[in-house]
């Protein structure tokens, strides 16, 4: 498993997702819970962040992080990132802050219609080109 961490990685994927004031995000891997601060600036007060990572020490962290911010509209979840969270779905957009090999069903049951994903696809040293997909819940 890999992070996006590096600063002009995080600027490009958040750019892809196109957050707006009002959305509902799904952020897949907490880490220190910084991506949770910037897509919570971008949703505003009126849009909520949850992001969710498996590592209850980072867990602890990003919500330690997020408070000594003062950040309210980020909640953040102990739980398998394949799992997505459906506690809070359907979400406006979903980001995964970790490499994957694939997308596991649970992130596009859990997308509203129209919403976008993005994640960095690990395909073991294979060129892609973005595809988008315009059908219900996708």
């Amino acid at each position: 498993m890999s992070a996006a961490s590096q600063p002009t990685i995080v600027a490009t994927m958040l750019e892809q997702l196109q957050a707006e004031p009002g959305h509902h995000v799904l952020e897949l891997g907490a880490g220190t819970g910084y991506n949770a601060t910037l897509l919570a600036h971008l949703v505003g007060n009126d849009g909520q962040v949850t992001t969710t990572d498996v590592d209850d020490d980072i867990v602890d962290g990003a919500r330690a992080g997020l408070a000594a911010a003062g950040v309210d509209n980020v909640r953040v979840i102990l739980g398998d990132a394949a799992l997505g969270y459906p506690g809070g779905a359907p979400y406006d957009r979903i980001i995964a802050t970790v490499g994957a090999y694939g997308l596991p069903p649970a992130w596009l049951e859990q997308l509203a219609p129209h919403g976008r994903l993005v994640v960095p696809l690990r395909l073991r040293g294979s060129l892609i080109e973005p595809v988008s997909d315009t059908a219900p819940g996708v």
